[in-house]
C-alpha cells in the first residue's frame, strides 16, 4: 500500500470541517459568546472561503492558525 501525496476531496472537505468546528468552539470560549453567534461570524468571514479554497491549503492547518488567520482577515478590512 502507497501513500497517496494527493488528499481526496473528501479528505480536504473533512479537515476543513473539523478546523470549522474547533475554531467555532474556541472562539466562543474565549469571547464568550454562543456559539451560533461565532459560527455566523466564521462562516460569513473572507477566512471561511480561504478555509474551503484548498489551493490554500488552510485546510492543512490546525483551529488556532486559522482562527489567527481569521483575526488578521478581519482586521485589514475596511470597516
Amino acid at each position: 500500500m502507497s501513500l497517496n501525496s494527493n488528499p481526496s476531496v473528501d479528505v480536504m472537505n473533512t479537515c476543513a470541517d473539523m478546523i470549522l468546528a474547533n475554531a467555532i468552539e474556541d472562539m466562543a470560549d474565549d469571547e464568550g459568546i454562543s456559539i451560533s453567534e461565532a459560527r455566523q461570524r466564521l462562516i460569513t468571514s473572507d477566512a471561511y472561503q480561504c478555509l474551503y479554497d484548498f489551493n490554500s491549503r488552510l485546510w492543512m492547518e490546525g483551529p488556532d492558525y486559522f482562527r489567527d488567520f481569521y483575526k488578521k482577515c478581519e482586521a485589514n478590512k475596511i470597516h
